[in-house]
């Protein structure tokens, strides 16, 4: 694995970007939106982890509860541990 990801090479580009439209922005605007778009890759990230976890619970949760919903009966049993 490298070093450096996909994403922090393009960030690092965009930063260094002195060509095109970046050319008429200053340095805090160029590193405000670099920054603005770290925050919206993590908080997609973020949000997508957080749907899988609660997925699997979910999913998780109502299995047990199918198994729940069926009714059972307990064995007839005659030997009855607390007769005796």
């Amino acid at each position: 694995m490298s070093d450096d990801d996909s994403l922090e090479s393009q960030l690092r580009a965009m930063l260094r970007d002195d060509n095109g439209t970046d050319a008429k922005r200053t340095d805090g605007q160029r590193l405000d939106r670099v920054l603005h778009r770290a925050h919206i890759h993590g908080a997609v990230f973020d949000l997508l982890g957080l749907v899988t976890r609660w997925g699997w619970v979910l999913t998780e949760g109502g299995s047990r509860g199918m198994r729940n919903l069926k009714p059972s009966r307990r064995s007839n049993n005659t030997s009855n541990p607390t007769d005796r």
